[in-house]
């Protein structure tokens, strides 16, 4: 059976509190992670059901339908192209003229030629990133503000358009680190992005929203094939955590303490792997481990490891 852990949370009524979701692709069934209640039945599938629709056999273009109306677009963003079918034998005057009407029919109704290309290089590098509509949705709205201020011109489109995804992935709750985000950035450096990102915070008056370690926990618990009581104990943890004076990056106080459920699960995961796993250094990984060590007995919840394994974590 085709099953995926979905994205979002539902409130379950026999566990009564809020659980993470399992999908059934086959049963159409959303399904509590923890007791196995289906929690919603037959939803429907929303992604593109890829078809060919086409007149002829050659043709195996399964689009079948244009674009969706974007409100931030002259027009929405529809408008009229003029083309020859392919193979088609039009004469060279005839041809010529066609041209010259599309490219005038361009000019009036695509003013916007400039946010188009934007936009399309926004929604590639979050499809690279694997990110959500809602998160390129808001990326193009940044965008459209800042050149609506006069803020683009005069910079660079990659280091701007990658900047505008990685402010709406703080926005919309779907955190990447200036690193992930660098990698898509097509030269772009990560100084360049995050001095843009600042600078379009400043222009259009956003706040600031800090990153917090719980934010990147079921990401990189997940690239290392924890299970859910770890990731459940690693969230916990790092809860505990906001008690004590811990002056380290989110980033690396998750990697220690994923490094303390590793040692305390059945998962055999090697250090390095849990320091790539949260995009710090091995290095920077031991000297956090080093620092939480004193407060593992205090801070791992009692459910998930008795006191006597916590007393033969690696000694840092």
């Amino acid at each position: 059976m085709a099953y995926a852990v979905s994205d979002t949370d539902q409130y379950c009524k026999d566990c009564k509190r809020i659980t993470q979701t399992v999908l059934d692709h086959q049963q159409g069934d959303t399904i509590c992670s923890e007791c196995g209640l289906v929690l919603e039945a037959h939803f429907v599938d929303t992604t593109a059901e890829w078809r060919t629709f086409a007149d002829t056999e050659n043709d195996h273009d399964p689009q079948r339908t244009g674009d969706a109306v974007n409100p931030l677009l002259h027009n929405g963003g529809l408008g009229t192209m003029i083309s020859d079918a392919k193979n088609n034998v039009v004469g060279s005057n005839q041809s010529r003229s066609l041209g010259r009407v599309n490219k005038m029919v361009q000019k009036q109704q695509n003013p916007d030629r400039s946010l188009t290309q934007a936009f399309a290089s926004i929604a590639s590098k979050a499809s690279m990133l694997g990110l959500m509509n809602t998160v390129v949705s808001r990326a193009q709205q940044i965008y459209k503000e800042a050149d609506d201020k006069k803020f683009c011109r005069g910079r660079k489109d990659e280091a701007l358009t990658t900047a505008c995804l990685f402010l709406a992935c703080q926005e919309e709750g779907f955190p990447r680190t200036l690193k992930e985000v660098a990698t898509v950035g097509n030269g772009a450096t990560k100084k360049e992005i995050n001095k843009i990102k600042e600078q379009l915070k400043k222009v259009l008056e956003m706040d600031s929203k800090i990153i917090h370690a719980e934010d990147l926990t079921r990401r990189s618990c997940s690239s290392i094939g924890m299970k859910h009581q770890g990731m459940k104990a690693v969230n916990e943890t790092l809860e505990k955590l906001k008690e004590y004076d811990i002056r380290r990056t989110p980033k690396s106080v998750l990697a220690a303490v994923m490094y303390m459920t590793v040692q305390l699960s059945d998962d055999v995961t090697s250090l390095k792997e849990v320091s790539q796993a949260a995009d710090v250094a091995v290095g920077t990984t031991k000297k956090t481990y080093k620092d939480l060590y004193p407060y593992a007995s205090r801070i791992i919840p009692s459910w998930f490891a008795k006191l006597e394994d916590i007393k033969k974590l690696r000694i840092p």
